[in-house]
């Protein structure tokens, strides 16, 4: 993956295809990241379902024994089918979801279903029940407010489009009770404001206590509460997508570029709006590092053993090129390119190169100890070190895009990787780099003692013989 899918942000959100569609092949990176964390949603919006049938069961257990307290036999008898009945519609869906006959529609069908089913149950008519009231006073008993316990349970779909339309299917049906209510013959509905004005303490007193009367106000509140509530809802469950959805891009965002740059950059890396889209200019310290004679090696090697060597010399090249903040460009098959001062110039990196090569021919020295044990050929490698102004910036078409650094200074960085094999030294230095190194200040005598000057060399590209140093050694 390219560093530039690396830095880009996930901003989009678009709803779960169906697993039996079929995926266009020129799906970008991020359109495969979206539609894999919305089948993570999907998969955690099944276990909500789970989580739902549940916790529905455990407030049903509770509502039944405050509905057998609240009614005097035999009347909470009747509300007992009611019940059955919610136990059945939040058990269904789970049921055709694992028969496989679930269908998105069925995530709005049945709250819709039970909204309904709540408020048949409020304005039946009890038949076990001794007392008979004005289908209005059914309107002021409270049982509105079991909406809510029903819109809760929404909340597991974790879909803010269910919450929301799932408030206002609350609302319409409520309503349309109501509007039924005030359609009967004996129901009494709005008292005209000047009425209201003209009217005496005491027939304002009766008109409230009108068992018939179907109070506008309270229902109207109402339904601007569920509205207004299941959009809050809605809202929270969305911001919580979003935030999941960011925090899960922004730990890809990491994970990639850690394997790009050292820990201490990855953080601000992450933060950066477009922290390196745009091409520069810098100066750096870039680092080739090869294994010598890995051909012939890898014809006398099984291809599992020859695998198991690149990845263990990868390994070491990682954990010395990051331990001093260098940014791992690319593998190059037994070959490494590293730099130093990318994305970002710092104050000592050429010294950081330079340490850095040092650790790792050391890396090398410590695996071949374990492989001269196990019988194995010893590694051996050649490191080119070289200081200078490059073009750093993202390279490649269109569908594959690469951030890497280019120019004479990458160039001459490889020839003297190249030139260890004919002066048959592990490590050489450019003059240029050792220069900019003893400048920053920060290296120590002793880490500079283990070089010497060599012949100037001629190198491939370049006018002039370059003045070099090798390890001792």
């Amino acid at each position: 993956m390219s560093l530039r899918d690396t830095l880009d942000v996930l901003l989009g959100r678009r709803e779960q295809a169906p697993a039996s569609a079929s995926r266009p092949t020129t799906a970008t990176p991020g359109q495969r990241r979206r539609r894999r964390l919305e089948a993570a949603f999907a998969e955690e919006e099944y276990r909500g379902l789970v989580l739902a049938t549940r916790v529905r069961a455990a407030a049903l257990a509770i509502i039944t024994i405050w509905i057998t307290i609240e009614n005097p036999y035999p009347e909470f008898l009747f509300f007992y089918l009611f019940i059955a009945g919610f136990a059945v519609l939040g058990f269904l869906p789970l049921a055709l979801r694992d028969r496989g006959l679930y269908a998105p529609w069925q995530r709005y069908l049945f709250p819709a279903l039970e909204f309904m089913l709540l408020t048949v149950a409020v304005f039946s008519d009890n038949p076990l029940g001794e007392d008979t009231f004005p289908a209005a006073m059914n309107l002021r008993f409270g049982n509105e407010m079991y909406l809510f316990v029903f819109l809760a349970s929404t909340l597991f779909s974790y879909s803010p489009r269910v919450v929301l339309v799932s408030g206002i299917a609350a609302a319409v049906v409520w309503s349309a009770a109501t509007l039924w209510v005030l359609s009967l013959p004996e129901s009494v509905g709005l008292i005209p404001p000047d009425v209201w004005e003209s009217m005496s303490r005491a027939e304002r007193l009766d008109a409230s206590t009108d068992p018939n009367r179907v109070w506008i106000g309270p229902w109207l509140r109402l339904v601007v509460l569920l509205v207004v509530i299941s959009a809050t809802m809605a809202t929270a469950v969305w911001r919580s997508r979003r935030m999941v959805m960011q925090q899960a891009e922004a730990e890809r965002q990491r994970a990639n570029l850690s394997r790009y740059f050292p820990d201490t950059m990855v953080e601000e890396l992450s933060r950066a709006d477009d922290p390196v889209r745009t091409s520069s200019s810098q100066n750096v310290a870039v680092l080739f590092a090869d294994i010598v004679g890995f051909t012939g090696m890898s014809e006398r090697l099984s291809p599992a053993e020859v695998i198991n060597l690149l990845r263990d010399f990868h390994r070491r090249v990682e954990k010395a090129v990051f331990a001093h903040g260098g940014t791992l460009d690319k593998y190059i098959g037994d070959g490494v390119m590293v730099t130093f001062g990318t994305p970002r110039e710092g104050t000592r990196d050429a010294g950081n190169a330079l340490l850095c090569a040092k650790t790792l021919l050391a890396e090398v020295a410590s695996g071949n100890e374990a492989r001269l044990a196990r019988g194995e050929e010893p590694v051996r490698i050649g490191i080119g070190l070289h200081y200078g102004p490059v073009i750093a910036g993202d390279v490649g078409g269109d569908r594959r895009l690469e951030y890497t650094v280019i120019g004479d200074t990458v160039n001459v960085a490889s020839r003297l990787e190249a030139l260890t094999r004919r002066l048959d030294v592990s490590l050489l230095v450019s003059a240029d780099l050792l220069a900019v190194a003893r400048a920053e200040g920060a290296l120590a005598e002793s880490d500079l003692a283990d070089l010497v000057e060599v012949e100037p060399q001629q190198v491939r590209g370049r006018e002039g013989a370059l003045d070099l140093w090798a390890l001792k050694g």
